[in-house]
């Protein structure tokens, strides 16, 4: 496997990971040893925000299945080498980098708390992002 591929299954897996703790977090309702209710690193006052609601589901339930998209795809593309495979994860990577910025915006304007878990997530979609941006550029027909 190659750098690109390592990248590419870690950060899957990192971002996968994130969405897990951060939807446990999220429905066990309560304090970690991470996230602290009041602190400037609170996931709960984030998780709180109106925000946080799309058609009536809960960010925190999305992630995980976004990141079982991106883990898919970024398995498959790996595995296969199918280029199919890199520019549908690249799109999916790059259209998820396309909300960080306003989640970012939220969690420390808004909620003015950091939420360990969404940095995770965060981190990982602009890792596939930067590993995929060919990808992206294939998709897109640029060559």
């Amino acid at each position: 496997m190659d750098l690109k591929g390592s990248i590419i299954i870690l950060a899957s897996l990192a971002g996968f990971g994130g969405s897990l703790w951060g939807y446990y977090s999220f429905v066990r309702g309560g304090e970690n040893p991470v996230c602290r209710p009041g602190s400037k690193v609170d996931c709960l006052a984030v998780y709180s925000l109106p925000q946080a609601w799309v058609l009536g589901f809960h960010l925190s339930f999305l992630a995980p299945w976004y990141y079982v998209l991106k883990l898919v795809l970024g398995f498959a593309a790996v595995f296969s080498g199918f280029d199919l495979f890199f520019r549908a994860l690249a799109i999916a990577a790059w259209g998820g980098l396309l909300l960080v910025p306003y989640l970012v915006y939220l969690e420390l304007r808004v909620a003015r708390a950091i939420c360990v878990y969404c940095t995770i997530m965060h981190v990982s979609t602009l890792a596939l992002a930067l590993a995929t941006f060919n990808d992206l550029l294939k998709a897109l027909g640029f060559y």
